[in-house]
């Protein structure tokens, strides 16, 4: 068993010297593999030593711990397993595999020791699907050859036994169309170190041999566009130019891949059940029966179950409702001041005046003077607001002081009054518009809907903790998009998209080019982002995020997503977009003129109705009494004739 310890010896010396080593054996083969362990030992290589008989044998307390230290040394650049076979094969080695997960990391090398009998088996084991490195040694040892006497043994060489073959096959995990296959690489005497020319983990994953990524995703434009396959219904889907479409047809040119395109058979993007699987896009990558599916919220829940690839793209929740109209002109005279201090300052100017006439009434008191009327003092305290007082202030120095403060009271009120005045009337002001949630809540009457959401956007709404948001979801109405849109032009709705959503369709569509819309300046996501999800362990993930950030760095992404809306506003509307719908509010200096003064006009016009009423009642209650006398002398005068 000395060979074995050689063999493995040398190709952790000369390949795997930076690598955080973990060696795994059974029970049975404990006292070969010791004969590895020594020699590992011997040349200072650090490693970890899993009996994997023993293992299953403890606890899971024992396990968890061996878990979570098994591939995650930092002090390391790269992981190596070492498996020893031997000639027992033993099933508990590959369970052992998939309790630690490899096939999570995939970039993990792996060197097998067996015999050639199992070799086959192990190297298409589902356990190792996704390993890059894999290496499997077979040993043959040769006849004993008698050597001469007194001759010295080179380093290397075996005297116990006849010298050993080694065998070296590699299991290349993408050729043959993109297939599994096992390639030999070398065999040469144990006598001699293994050859430095070969290259034992050659595999960069930049060439996939054609291999068909399965992936299954649903149409979002403009991300994704799809449509049947007519020669096959039931079969792959056809996809349609969209962001993602070109972005794919660029990685398999250069990646030498190709893809098929299928849909959930629930339709569903994906939410947690409460057995902890997922339902949609996302289970069937979490049970690994797809590749990748095409642009997908990143969550934290998502990201326990999938991996995904780089963000790209962000599309938040946005609010789009009718734009604010303009506010009336003759409600100019009462906006400088909110209606609370309107009503502050309407007590404060009767609260003066009950206090005057109090003041006054005792001091006539005193003095046996005539008390002066409520009536007239309250009148006193007006014309001092409205800056035309009466020309006799009190006589008493107590009542003067009082009068005294309410004049300066009123001056500050009315500076301020006037030059707020000026700026209502010269700038054009608007209802507040919506932007945000908060906003909703806050405006009565209002009500506001959104397509079913599902997925991200599900779990947004339904697993939120925030008040707000609670409250908005408690009140949404689920409603199709063309449906919502008559409602946000009926008023006193508002339609929650998603943002490059409504590009499509509203901002993009003719129907709309007239109408003033108005899109909330708050956006809303719960997601890092836009990515793409892969199945756990996917050895192409890297290649794949390494071509998407070029492609950002080019600008072709940006690019792309403008190109496509423009090219279905083409083909579809035969015209060119027409951007009308803005999230800030227009506002500009004009010259004033009747039209802002229309308030002052409809107060004087007010005044003159009521002073006319005025006038019309004092008449009458003055000529009644005499009317009155005069009918009642008549009557008396008749009585006489009589």
């Amino acid at each position: 068993m000395n060979q074995v310890a050689v063999v493995v010896s040398q190709v952790v010396e000369q390949h795997l010297t930076s690598c955080q080593l973990v060696l795994a054996t059974t029970t049975d083969n404990t006292s070969e593999f010791s004969y590895i362990l020594r020699r590992l030992a011997g040349g200072g290589e650090a490693s970890t030593v899993v009996d994997v008989g023993l293992l299953f044998s403890q606890g899971q307390p024992a396990q968890h711990h061996l878990l979570q230290g098994l591939w995650g040394d930092v002090r390391f650049s790269c992981r190596a397993l070492i498996l020893y076979i031997g000639t027992n094969y033993n099933t508990l080695l590959f369970k052992f595999l998939e309790w630690s997960e490899l096939w999570q990391w995939p970039e993990t090398s792996v060197v097998v020791v067996g015999t050639r009998t199992v070799m086959e088996s192990v190297l298409l084991h589902p356990s190792l699907r996704n390993t890059v490195h894999l290496l499997y040694l077979v040993l043959e040892i040769l006849p004993r050859q008698k050597l001469p006497v007194n001759t010295w043994l080179r380093k290397g060489t075996l005297q116990q036994e006849g010298s050993a073959r080694v065998e070296i096959y590699r299991r290349c995990l993408y050729c043959n169309r993109g297939e599994i296959g096992v390639h030999s690489v070398q065999q040469w005497n144990l006598s001699s170190r293994v050859p430095l020319e070969h290259n034992l983990f050659p595999e960069r994953l930049e060439n996939f041999m054609g291999y068909a990524l399965k992936i299954v995703t649903l149409a979002y434009f403009p991300y994704i566009a799809y449509g049947k396959n007519n020669e096959d219904p039931d079969g792959p889907l056809s996809p349609q130019d969209a962001l993602n479409t070109r972005m794919m047809d660029v990685i398999a040119a250069q990646l030498n891949l190709t893809y098929e395109i299928w849909e959930p058979s629930d339709g569903e993007w994906g939410v947690p059940l409460a057995s902890g699987n997922w339902t949609g896009i996302i289970g069937i990558l979490q049970h690994q029966q797809a590749d990748l599916t095409l642009d997908v919220m990143q969550t934290a829940s998502r990201t326990e179950v999938i991996s995904f690839t780089r963000v790209y793209s962000h599309d938040p929740l946005v609010i789009l409702s009718l734009k604010p109209g303009r506010l009336p002109r003759h409600t100019a005279l009462v906006r400088p001041f909110a209606g609370e201090l309107w009503v502050l300052v309407a007590a404060c100017t009767f609260a003066f005046g009950v206090v005057l006439w109090l003041l006054q009434k005792a001091w006539s008191s005193l003095l046996g003077e005539r008390n002066p009327r409520l009536f007239s003092t309250i009148l006193y305290s007006w014309g001092v607001l409205l800056e035309d007082p009466p020309t006799h202030p009190p006589a008493n120095v107590s009542g003067r002081i009082l009068v005294g403060f309410w004049f300066l009271s009123c001056m500050v009120i009315g500076t301020a009054y006037r030059s707020s005045l000026i700026a209502h009337l010269a700038i054009q002001n608007n209802f507040l518009p919506i932007n945000s949630f908060e906003d909703l809540l806050g405006r009565d009457g209002w009500s506001w809907g959104c397509k079913n959401f599902t997925g991200a956007n599900f779990l947004y709404f339904n697993q939120s903790t925030d008040p707000v948001i609670q409250e908005i979801n408690k009140k949404m109405q689920v409603i199709d998009e063309e449906s919502g849109m008559e409602r946000v032009l009926a008023g006193g709705f508002s339609y929650i998209f998603q943002e490059k959503n409504f590009l499509v369709k509203v901002e993009y569509d003719d129907r709309y080019s007239n109408i003033p819309l108005h899109l909330g300046s708050n956006e809303y996501s719960n997601v890092v982002g836009n990515a793409w999800g892969v199945r756990r362990g996917a050895p192409f993930i890297d290649q794949i995020s390494a071509m998407k950030q070029r492609m950002m760095e080019a600008g072709l992404i940006t690019y792309w997503l403008d190109d496509v809306l423009r090219e279905r506003v083409v083909s579809t509307k035969g015209g060119r977009a027409s951007k009308t719908v803005s999230s800030e509010d227009e506002g500009h200096q004009v010259v004033l003129g009747l039209d802002h003064l229309q308030g002052a006009f409809y107060l004087l016009l007010l005044g003159y109705i009521i002073a006319f009423f005025s006038l019309l009642g004092e008449n009458l209650a003055h000529c009644c009494p005499v009317l009155l006398h005069r009918q009642q002398s008549r009557l008396l005068e008749d009585s006489f004739s009589h």
